[in-house]
């Protein structure tokens, strides 16, 4: 028969572990997103936007969403400011490895990177050290052959225009929406494509990071798997279209 005491000190361990096991849950969820077209317009419009309130209904919480500039929202997550950072790319090993955060599980998309550069100039894709190009200055730990950070995507392509630089690397899904909306003063710019990356979210290293992680990590399994990521997320998961080619 069960004593009195041991009855309590049973109910206390359950606690605890209920406690640990719904700790996301019981806590506010932040995640940071930079702002760019098509993504993240603002906190109520676009597709990651979209996406994270998914997440959040799938997760039965409210999720707190903020739109950053990119180099920002990395640093939030560095710092512990937030819980989450979406989208950042998933480089190979040998391309300067993070170490400051955590790489979800699961790709929630795939990104092709694209070099855009003036008409008139060539630029080898296997010398790009030579050459004076920017990419957005949070991806700039990953690209060990670039040297120049920029914040301003229309900035960069209106530097390409003028032949300020060389070139300017960052992801179609971000950059064409300005580049077709302002082609009468970008029409020198032209493309190639760079490389295709794996897309993930990005936690902070803690303890709470790795759990979110692996919540998150099984929802975006799932929702691959019945096919809703691919209805939802397919306006920025897309194969290279060369579309300048008439």
């Amino acid at each position: 028969m069960i004593t009195n005491r041991v009855f309590i000190k049973f109910i206390c361990l359950l606690s605890v572990l209920f406690y640990c096991n719904t700790s996301i849950a019981t806590d506010i969820l932040r995640v940071s997103i930079p702002q760019m077209p098509v993504h993240a317009v603002s906190k109520d419009e676009g597709i990651l936007v979209d996406f994270v309130k998914v997440l959040a209904k799938k997760l039965d919480q409210n999720i707190e969403i903020q739109i950053v500039p990119f180099s920002r929202s990395i640093y939030y997550v560095i710092t512990n400011q937030v819980d989450f950072h979406l989208p950042f790319i998933k480089p190979k090993a040998e391309n300067s490895p993070q170490d400051n955060f955590i790489y979800s599980d699961e790709t929630i998309f795939h990104v092709n990177f694209v070099l855009y550069t003036h008409k008139d100039r060539f630029v080898d894709l296997t010398k790009l050290v030579n050459y004076k190009i920017e990419t957005d200055a949070a991806h700039l730990p990953f690209f060990s052959e670039l040297k120049m950070g920029s914040s301003c995507i229309l900035c960069s392509l209106k530097k390409v225009q003028h032949k300020m630089t060389d070139g300017y690397i960052f992801a179609d899904s971000s950059t064409d929406p300005l580049l077709r909306e302002n082609l009468p003063l970008l029409a020198a710019v032209k493309r190639q494509l760079y490389k295709k990356f794996e897309v993930k979210m990005v936690f902070p290293k803690t303890e709470k990071g790795q759990s979110l992680n692996k919540a998150l990590s099984v929802i975006v399994n799932e929702m691959r798997l019945s096919g809703e990521l691919q209805q939802l997320l397919s306006s920025v998961d897309f194969i290279y279209n060369d579309w300048q080619i008439e």
